[in-house]
């Protein structure tokens, strides 16, 4: 993995996070689910992010977008589950378990 390649999958695994808040921190906070118009300001700045992982990563990736496209979506699949479980205690079923292994699959694959 390349410097650029780390930073690409660094900044993807941070936007994950920050959106998972952004949908789901109603959930587990009454003031998210009270200021939608705040929460939607969060999309300039995870607009910006991942503008940024097109522009460092497209190169690093050999000038293909699907790695970053897939590692958009491996980066999403295995944080959504590891922060549902610490905010809301929503523990792994067999067939998220799955999905998980094989998004860490993809994430793998797209690196030579």
């Amino acid at each position: 993995m390349t410097k650029d390649q780390f930073i690409t999958v660094f900044i993807l695994f941070g936007v994950q996070i920050v959106v998972w808040f952004q949908l789901n921190g109603q959930l587990v906070w009454k003031w998210f689910r009270d200021n939608p118009f705040y929460l939607a300001l969060l999309g300039v700045p995870i607009s910006l992010l991942l503008l940024q992982t097109t522009k460092i990563g497209f190169p690093a990736f050999g000038n293909q977008i699907w790695p970053i496209r897939l590692l958009g979506f491996a980066t999403g699949m295995i944080s959504f589950p590891i922060i549902t479980y610490l905010m809301l205690g929503e523990g792994l079923t067999m067939r998220t378990t799955i999905s998980i292994l094989l998004s860490m699959v993809i994430m793998f694959l797209q690196f030579k």
